[in-house]
């Protein structure tokens, strides 16, 4: 029998970055209650996993006899459920199909914050005991984010990693904002921001996209990102390669600046993740680091007055 202690969380796993997950789980001393091959259930929740696809808040645990007890005592605490099938899925699923199910997660247009009033989700760590949470801490509860897509004008997709960081976040430039866009060759992310109307900064030694050039409010300036001097802006976008500490010194500038307060980066990984850079990351300033459902060897690293 699974003991499960609260307050405690519940990590989604990206396959891929499982072993990474695992290793920051330890690095950051949080205890791994039960592990599989798509959750980790974690005892502490006064930290939140970079590595996790999606994170579930502040769990609680029901003890069932039945199917139809499960039913019963689900329907008591919400009318509208998710289910997310790990263990004992063919159970979970019977279970589910005598609940109101909420219907699947539609792909998202940006602008957006994500699914209004969210139900609460469950799953079954033994045979007689469910998890749920109504604190989920991405839009969507498995941490798979998708998007209406722009296949035409975008310079890359990488843009939907810009997407998926504002839309988790719940805010984005807007009207007179100015914003700075440090790497931005060949453009997906400057062209995301133009799009919402706001005056881009674009830095780069490489030139932007022909299909940016009839962006008006993109202002194009070659050269290296990091000689960029901090002064006053909206936001601060970053997607550039480069060594995490490099990054991680140039962005300590900005803040103690005062210029800015809210930015959106690209911390990327040659090989294994430096989860002790990870970690000052996360302790910086009203931040937040994850690893996005579009993101690959890398994490995004937000921080904004609200978080």
């Amino acid at each position: 029998m699974v003991i499960f202690m609260k307050p405690g969380q519940l990590c989604i796993i990206a396959e891929e970055y499982k072993n990474d997950l695992f290793r920051e789980l330890a690095y950051l001393g949080l205890t791994r209650i039960n592990a599989t091959n798509l959750t980790v259930w974690v005892q502490e929740d006064r930290v939140e996993p970079a590595w996790a696809q999606s994170v579930w808040r502040n769990v609680q645990s029901v003890e069932v006899e039945s199917i139809g007890d499960a039913q019963r005592k689900l329907k008591a605490i919400s009318n509208s459920w998710r289910y997310h099938g790990d263990l004992f899925a063919r159970r979970g699923a019977l279970i589910a199909e005598g609940l109101n199910l909420a219907k699947p997660s539609r792909p998202f247009r940006f602008p957006s914050r994500g699914e209004k009033n969210p139900p609460p989700v469950f799953t079954l760590a033994e045979p007689g005991l469910i998890l749920y949470s109504q604190d989920i801490r991405r839009p969507t509860y498995d941490g798979k984010v998708t998007f209406f897509e722009d296949k035409i004008t975008a310079p890359s997709r990488a843009y939907l990693k810009l997407w998926e960081a504002l839309t988790i976040l719940g805010a984005w430039p807007r009207g007179d904002e100015k914003v700075v866009d440090l790497g931005s060759s060949p453009g997906s992310w400057s062209w995301a921001l133009a799009e919402l109307g706001v005056s881009v900064l674009s830095i780069d030694r490489s030139p932007l996209s022909e299909k940016l050039q009839k962006y008006k409010n993109i202002e194009f300036t070659a050269g290296d990102a990091f000689s960029f001097k901090p002064q006053p802006m909206d936001w601060v976008f970053s997607d550039v390669i480069c060594y995490p500490d490099k990054l991680l010194e140039y962005l300590r500038i900005w803040l103690e600046s005062g210029h800015c307060q809210k930015f959106v980066c690209s911390v990327k990984f040659a090989g294994a993740p430096d989860h002790p850079i990870v970690d000052q990351f996360r302790k910086l300033p009203h931040s937040r680091i994850l690893h996005l459902s579009c993101n690959k060897n890398e994490l995004t690293w937000i921080s904004h007055p609200k978080l």
